[in-house]
């Protein structure tokens, strides 16, 4: 991408915001007036979050304003934190009772409750205290509160809570201890801990809990430490040492661990291991492993592997996974074989009958392949764009119209709920936003359901919309799960790009479902998902700004800078639109590691794509460019260009 083709033009991108921006205004039922409140509202719950005190009292538009309990919740958490005492207390216990719905009294009782557990006050903590399992402070505080009460039951419910909690916060401390000097932990209850800890994969509570056990005691999990730690040493220092002792959930995790890292050193390990040292059921385990990791890494060793795997260990992984190695080798017999062993509810998946009628179709059964063809064709998704592509002609997906019932709309919008969910998310309050949506919406009938998906359309909360949407199998109103939201910045930057518009939609709404303050677990940000190293180089190379994180939850930013990233994939793989989207969401290095020595058919290579994830990402954005493009130009996406074999480019 040249600077000279492809400049930023940030100016330009800013137009194009602001005219969606706009748009979206237009279609919200708010008046001057009230945008003027929310901006009131908004600085006022922003000084409140800093313990600024106001300047003067709220004025009555302010406390009449349906999020004006928020106000008085935030200030109450600042109060809990700098003014601890009993008039925050009783202030406190007035707006819990009050507003008890409200996501923001969570927040609030948990601050309180640990407010009280520092003062002491074990009388009001307990009667205000409801257990909650994402809580552990909390429960380790109740605890301390009945211990100092002289609660004579406390120990054994503490010895529960000891053995199954997911993590031991610093908090706790005090009551374990206490636990302890009452002999309430004993070492057989630390190594059933220590096994929980080491099964879930908490290697740093593990360790911490086997240093109170006498070596001897410790040895074998030890053992599965190191196996997890290190797994490729562990397990060849276990074949060399045939009379040693193993453990064998460690053995089992450690190799499912090299397995799915270095599926070749895996196998070298498997035959190295004697079967009748190990027994052999547990080596059908391992031979399980060893089959994945090598069709994962798109080794030809699998296919054996997996021939000669008993029935007991052939589960729903082993049987997709042996079909997509067969499919990747050109297998076409033992693709079939294995196509014709599914259980019946897996082989009624769209995703296997599909592959079925492709075995029979390489086999000169054309009838019967096209008959499952023109079944798989009369529905939406990725599996009947693939059946319509096999049989050469345009798919064309099912659409329902909406019907708007304004009734229930009005119904819906005078519902407090729901106007406090609105409201939220026009401010930008996204997690009390949601948290109240989900509230709102939950015990309504499937009519109301469909309109409230229809409401938050209307507000550009397509994530809230689809959801329903999904939630209500009625994907297939297209108007509402393909709405036409930021398409002017999307043609724009696209068309300027030299990439196709539909591919930028499809990839924003799988992304972010066109949220512009979307925020991934791994760090992603904004429309189109951009991790911040990678924006950053972007930018760079076009000679632009390097953008910090809030920028990239603009989409005057957001949009250019993934739009180049998406063409940048596409030049580096040859045009391929398959692997660009592979390669967007798992990263270059990654996909270059599978792609195929020769040309393979796309349907293949994307079904053979090792991450779970990635895979269903190509296949849904190939589905959203469909819908999108049908719902837009009323006509089929033609879909050879995209599903042309897939080569290694030069």
């Amino acid at each position: 991408m040249s600077r000279a083709s492809y400049p930023m033009a940030m100016s330009l991108c800013r137009f194009f915001l602001v005219a969606t921006a706009v748009a979206v205004v237009l279609a919200r039922p708010a008046k001057a007036a009230d945008e003027d409140l929310r901006a009131q509202f908004r600085l006022a719950l922003e000084q409140a979050e800093q313990g600024l005190v106001p300047s003067s009292p709220d004025g009555s538009e302010l406390r009449a304003y349906v999020l004006y309990p928020y106000l008085e919740g935030v200030r109450l958490l600042d109060a809990v934190r700098r003014t601890p005492g009993e008039d925050t207390d009783r202030a406190v216990m007035a707006f819990l009772d009050a507003q008890a719905q409200l996501p923001l009294a969570a927040e609030l009782r948990g601050a309180w409750l640990t407010s009280l557990a520092e003062r002491r006050q074990w009388a009001v903590f307990l009667r205000h205290y409801t257990p909650d399992p994402d809580l552990p402070v909390l429960a380790c505080h109740a605890y301390q509160a009945r211990i100092d009460s002289g609660d004579a039951t406390v120990g054994a419910e503490l010895q529960a809570f000891w053995e199954q909690a997911p993590q031991m916060p610093q908090a706790c401390a005090p009551v374990f201890e206490w636990l302890d000097a009452q002999g309430g932990i004993t070492p057989t209850q630390v190594v059933r801990r220590a096994r929980k800890a080491l099964a879930d994969g908490n290697l740093e509570l593990a360790q911490w809990l086997l240093r109170k056990l006498p070596p001897a005691q410790a040895a074998p999990l030890q053992q599965w430490v190191r196996l997890l730690r290190d797994p490729a040493r562990e397990l060849a220092l276990l074949a060399e040492r045939p009379d040693a002792a193993f453990e064998w959930d460690g053995v089992l995790a450690g190799f499912s661990r090299l397995a799915r890292r270095d599926s070749e050193r895996a196998y070298a390990v498997l035959g190295a291991l004697a079967r009748a040292r190990i027994g052999a059921q547990r080596y059908a385990q391992l031979e399980r492993w060893a089959a994945l990791g090598l069709a994962w890494d798109h080794r030809a060793e699998a296919l054996a592997l997996f021939a000669r795997l008993p029935a007991a260990v052939v589960d729903a992984q082993v049987h997709e996974w042996r079909i997509r190695a067969a499919l990747w080798h050109g297998r076409q017999d033992l693709a079939s074989a294995w196509i014709a062993a599914l259980p019946p509810a897996q082989a009624a998946e769209p995703r296997w009958a599909y592959w079925r009628a492709r075995m029979l179709e390489r086999s000169g059964h054309a009838a019967a392949a096209r008959s499952i063809y023109e079944a798989l064709a009369q529905d939406n998704g990725y599996y009947g764009l693939l059946a319509a592509w096999r049989l050469q002609r345009p798919h064309r997906p099912r659409v329902r119209t909406f019907v708007s019932d304004p009734a229930i709309q009005a119904e819906l919008l005078a519902q407090p709920g729901v106007q406090r969910a609105r409201e939220l998310y026009f401010i930008e309050r996204d997690r009390w936003a949601n948290a109240e949506w989900r509230a709102a919406v939950r015990g309504l009938d499937a009519s109301r359901r469909l309109q409230a998906a229809h409401l938050a359309a209307q507000w550009g909360w397509h994530v809230q919309a689809v959801g329903l949407l999904a939630g209500l199998d009625a994907l297939d109103i297209l108007e509402l799960s393909y709405p036409p939201a930021y398409e002017e910045a999307i043609f724009a930057h696209a068309r300027r790009a030299g990439v196709p518009p539909e591919l930028v939609y499809g990839v924003m709404r799988q992304e972010s479902l066109f949220h512009p303050r979307a925020v991934s677990p791994s760090n992603a940000y904004g429309l189109l998902q951009l991790l911040l190293p990678t924006a950053r180089e972007v930018a760079r190379r076009h000679d632009e700004r390097l953008p910090d994180r809030a920028d990239l939850l603009r989409p005057e930013i957001n949009i250019p800078l993934g739009v180049a990233y998406l063409r940048e994939m596409r030049e580096r793989f040859g045009g391929q639109v398959v692997v660009a989207l592979a390669a967007y969401n798992a990263g270059p290095n990654a996909v270059r590691r599978w792609l195929p020595a020769q040309p393979m058919d796309a349907d293949v290579w994307i079904e053979n794509l090792p991450y779970d994830q990635t895979r269903g990402y190509v296949q849904k954005i190939l589905w959203h460019m469909a819908a999108y493009h049908w719902q837009r130009h009323g006509e089929p996406l033609d879909l050879v260009p995209l599903l042309q074999p897939v080569r290694t480019p030069p």
